[in-house]
């Protein structure tokens, strides 16, 4: 029986590699899921760049409403 998982950051990094070859995670909103929990876990980013990031999704959000 194969393991299930319900996050991907439950997913080891050695099989986040081998999802990129399999036929069910070919399509493009896959493969872009993937790469950037492996960019994320590979370049791990600062506390300040987490906060520029979340205000700036805060400025994106007020300019929406």
């Amino acid at each position: 029986m194969t393991k299930k998982y319900n996050n991907i950051q439950d997913v080891s990094l050695v099989n986040l590699y081998k999802m990129l070859t399999l036929k069910q995670f070919q399509d493009k909103d896959h493969q872009k899921m993937i790469n950037d929990e492996i960019n994320f876990r590979n370049n791990p980013i600062t506390l300040n760049q987490l906060e520029n990031l979340f205000k700036g999704q805060l400025v994106k959000l007020s300019k929406v409403l």
